[in-house]
């Protein structure tokens, strides 16, 4: 078993999802990440002592991380399948008010609703008013959508009633909060949900990335409750494990590492 590994240093943010353009922020690490991947080798040789075959098999990887947010749906995240979170509604909060000043927006730019529902639908929009224009009107002056991440807010084009970008911008919303998330887990048998796993930081506009194309959590739940007179906050360790995404292209299956800044490669 031949076994060589990657670190990540601190500061780098770890994401979970099904898709790459699907993937959300797991929240912030505690120390390092490591990625290892393992493998088989193989070597036959002839009777004459000649190599017939010098390769690898089987290989795997395997990604270790220390969350510090107990975030309840993150960890539905990490064991997919085998995990529901329920959230539980708070009271409504009808006519909620975000400006957003002269400056802090643009054309065609993606603005977050400040308050989200607690059950990740869809933002209600009252009324989106410019200081200038007045009143826009929903899907010729703005559309509602998401970001990468899941967040609703909204899009303000360039249309014929909008007639600059030099205003402030007002929204009326509704929204509804979660009092609380419950989490429920146990059965006879329950199977994981491979995910994709990322790590990436940015250095002076630079990227990296390393991201696992099939993974599942190898360690359990562990929870720890620490003395509240201690100094340092609840934190989850996680490992995730997995192999090849025999749904990409025959080398390409395990693992893809992208590197602008030298954190590996000088």
């Amino acid at each position: 078993m031949a076994y060589g590994s990657v670190h990540i240093p601190a500061g780098c943010t770890v994401k979970i999802g099904d898709t790459v353009g699907g993937l959300a922020s797991l929240g912030v690490l505690k120390g390092d990440a490591t990625i290892g991947i393992t493998y088989d080798n193989v070597k036959v040789l002839g009777s004459k002592a000649e190599k017939l075959l010098d390769g690898i098999k089987n290989m795997e990887a395997e990604a270790a991380f220390e969350l510090y947010q107990l975030y309840l749906p993150n960890i539905k995240k990490l064991l997919d399948g085998a995990v529901t979170v329920n959230p539980i509604a708070a009271a409504p909060v009808p006519g909620a008010v975000q400006v957003v000043a002269s400056g802090a927006w643009g054309y065609n730019d993606f603005i977050p609703i400040e308050h989200q529902n607690g059950a990740g639908t869809i933002i209600t929009i009252n009324s989106v008013t410019g200081s200038v224009d007045g009143v826009l009107v929903a899907e010729t002056d703005y559309f509602e959508g998401q970001n990468e991440l899941g967040i609703w807010g909204i899009f303000i084009i360039n249309s014929v009633t909008v007639t600059t970008e030099v205003q402030n911008i007002t929204i009326n919303y509704d929204y509804t909060p979660n009092a609380a998330y419950q989490l429920l887990m146990g059965e006879a048998y329950a199977e994981l949900v491979a995910k994709i796993v990322e790590f990436s930081k940015t250095i002076d506009g630079k990227n990296f990335w390393a991201r696992l194309w099939s993974v599942t959590n190898s360690a359990g739940l562990t929870l720890s409750f620490l003395d509240s007179a201690g100094d340092e906050p609840q934190s989850l360790p996680v490992t995730l494990a997995g192999g090849l995404d025999t749904a990409r292209a025959a080398g390409e299956q395990l693992i893809e590492i992208y590197d602008e800044i030298g954190l590996i490669f000088p």
